[in-house]
């Protein structure tokens, strides 16, 4: 196994779902009941997501989606929270847009960083999957469960300007083909479209096993058997009728490769994780763990390496997250940062974190500065004013 090697090929990047069907709904009537954007950067205030009910494709549409998106086999691997606790850290990042001629859909997966039953939470995602919410053509909302439903509403408070400034003709279209996936996350704030009443604490809650952040030592033994890739998979189901509930699926992999970011060769920042079976577009963002006497969240899949199974799949370690994060944070050189600095700064120097330590990501001075910064960068770049 090769470990710290800092030469990483420029590979296909793993796309979210963007697909293309006619529809004879009427486009005024649809965009009236349909989701508001606002401020921050990018925000969705949904009373719930449409559905269209009636989705036409003529012969020549489905012939093109067949060509495009090759049917994928169904499996039964499906998971959620009465067989595994793991599954209520992901969310579905569904985008919707409507014309008077198609219905255009992208759809990703994302990690949420602080407890999900919170009214508010913080969600690590990819760049190229929360960069959808730049789009002012485009609705967006968090879904969860398997099947999904819609749940949250999202803010995109950060995405690291390396990523900005070498994809910036990306933010808004088409993925970018060349990445090897260094600085492709961002950090979305959701917040809970209906609050869930939660029940009283008892034995069961109490033993539930919380995760922690992995922080280094990727190449340790001790977990390279035990890694998943939660996610939801969507080209198969959305292919077929944008209204198909998607479901969460869990993958195991192995570790082979752990690399040193190219730019900051900062040790321990991606990972190559192989044998998936089931990995498919809307995959991005899923959340890579480890699973053993504790469960631990390594970081997020990005980059698809080699598409025959068994596939190889590029992951964004938390530690270069942090890392990233740590970097621009000393380039805004704002007092207010000084403190999260060094919460950051002391996370690093750990193998291992509980999860809470990322609710400073919810902190409005924090949020702020991250969310301006990625604003500055947004404007020098001309893509917002």
């Amino acid at each position: 196994m090769s470990m710290h090697n800092t030469r990483i090929t420029y590979t296909t990047i793993l796309i979210v779902v963007l697909l293309f069907t006619n529809s004879n709904i009427d486009a005024d009537t649809y965009l009236n009941n349909d989701l508001t954007s606002g401020l921050p950067i990018a925000t969705t205030t949904p009373k719930s997501i449409p559905f269209i009910t009636d989705l036409n494709q003529n012969k020549k549409s489905s012939q093109i989606q067949n060509i495009i998106f090759p049917e994928v086999k169904k499996t039964q691997s499906y998971i959620n929270k009465n067989n595994d606790s793991l599954s209520e850290y992901v969310i579905n990042i569904f985008c919707s847009e409507l014309t008077s001629r198609y219905i255009k859909v992208a759809s990703g997966s994302g990690v949420f960083l602080s407890d999900p039953d919170e009214t508010k939470a913080v969600i690590l995602t990819n760049a190229h999957v929360a960069r959808h919410l730049l789009d002012s053509n485009k609705k967006c909302v968090g879904r969860t469960g398997s099947p999904t439903k819609t749940t949250h509403t999202l803010t995109l408070r950060y995405i690291p300007h390396h990523w900005l400034n070498q994809h910036n003709q990306y933010v808004i279209g088409d993925p970018d083909q060349s990445s090897t996936g260094e600085y492709d996350f961002a950090i979305i704030e959701s917040t809970k479209i209906k609050t869930k009443t939660i029940s009283k604490s008892n034995i069961y809650s109490e033993l539930k096993m919380i995760p922690k952040l992995k922080i280094s030592n990727y190449s340790d033994d001790s977990f390279l058997n035990n890694t998943y890739i939660y996610s939801y998979p969507a080209q198969a189901s959305l292919t077929k009728n944008v209204q198909t509930p998607l479901y969460l699926k869990k993958d195991l992999v192995t570790v082979s490769n752990v690399y040193a970011s190219p730019n900051e060769k900062i040790q321990d920042s991606l990972l190559d994780v192989s044998g998936s079976k089931y990995i498919d577009h809307g995959s991005s963002g899923g959340m890579v763990v480890s699973q053993g006497l504790s469960n631990s969240i390594i970081g997020l899949s990005s980059v698809l390496i080699k598409k025959t199974e068994p596939q190889t799949v590029r992951v964004v370690t938390i530690k270069h997250v942090l890392s990233t994060i740590e970097a621009d944070l000393g380039k805004i050189n704002n007092a207010q940062t000084d403190s999260f600095l060094y919460i950051i700064k002391d996370i690093l120097t750990k193998k291992e974190v509980d999860i809470g330590v990322v609710q400073i990501f919810k902190n409005i001075k924090l949020t702020s500065v991250l969310e301006q910064h990625t604003r500055n960068t947004l404007r020098s770049l001309n893509i917002i004013k």
